[in-house]
């Protein structure tokens, strides 16, 4: 039996912002409910990102039984509800997505455009939205929020090994996983096939393939220079990609909570061995 656990649990409802911890999760069908369920387009239509507007990663998202808050550096509170008002749906892309999602309000746009100073509107992924994970990854009938998986895994010991070897250390926040495990050796999730946590499955199916995001200091919301990246570079690069972390897919459905224990259920070689 294992000593691995749940140290964080982690959510990021506005793709590209800060994340928040909780304590508790519910898991469905597209992961861990409200994770990177919203999500900041331009006037095409297509997806912000913090290589060109790191300032959002400065950003912080609460939940509450209501709604979203929203803060930022020099900014009012901002409160959205959990449900957009708006029905008409507009087309919306990311990275390997495409899909349909509803506009949220015009204060939310008023705000982000104030912020950024760029035009861009805020939009809600709706439940019936046919987005499935990343193509050939697939473990049944997927589907995924703005995202290409369901989760993001990542153990403390590769963590800390890395900051091990960095002058000045970094924050996990850089790294933007939903599961932190803790008690793990470095690396040990680059050899899980299948884990089981408060008796959900998930499978482990590709690993992380780091970019220039994890330069970007989550506080400031400003990019540092290279490291983390040329550290991990140096020891972490496998077929000309930098590799940190594990995503996973599930089927299950159900509750996990910090401090949950962490069981592996089927190993297999890394891929990048």
């Amino acid at each position: 039996m294992s000593d691995f656990f749940l140290r964080r649990i982690r959510i990021y409802p506005i793709k590209a912002c800060a994340g928040t911890d909780i304590q508790r999760a519910y898991v469905d069908m597209r992961g861990l409910r409200y994770d990177r369920r919203w999500m900041l387009v331009n006037e095409q239509g297509r997806d912000l990102h913090q290589f060109d507007h790191p300032r959002l990663a400065s950003v912080v998202v609460t939940l509450d039984d209501d709604g979203l808050f929203i803060q930022a550096p020099g900014m009012p509170l901002l409160h959205i509800p959990l449900q957009p008002q708006h029905s008409t749906s507009r087309t919306v892309q990311w990275h390997q997505g495409i899909c349909e999602a509803l506009p949220v309000s015009d204060q939310a746009d008023e705000w982000f455009q104030d912020f950024l100073h760029v035009p861009c509107q805020l939009v809600f992924m709706p439940e019936n939205a046919q987005h499935p994970v990343e193509p050939g990854y697939e473990v049944g009938h997927d589907l995924a929020n703005f995202t290409s998986f369901h989760y993001h895994l990542l153990g403390e010991g590769s963590l800390e090994d890395l900051n091990q070897r960095l002058e000045k250390p970094v924050s996990l926040e850089r790294f933007r996983p939903n599961l932190v495990i803790a008690g793990t050796p470095a690396f040990a999730e680059d050899s899980w096939r299948t884990i089981r946590i408060n008796q959900q499955l998930f499978h482990v199916v590709k690993p992380c393939d780091r970019c220039a995001i994890t330069t970007v200091d989550p506080v400031l919301g400003v990019m540092t220079g290279k490291e983390p990246m040329t550290t991990l570079a140096r020891y972490r690069t496998f077929h000309k990609k930098v590799l940190f972390g594990q995503y996973l897919l599930s089927q299950d459905a159900g509750m996990l909570q910090v401090g949950d224990r962490v069981e592996v259920v089927e190993q297999q070689t890394p891929l990048m061995i």
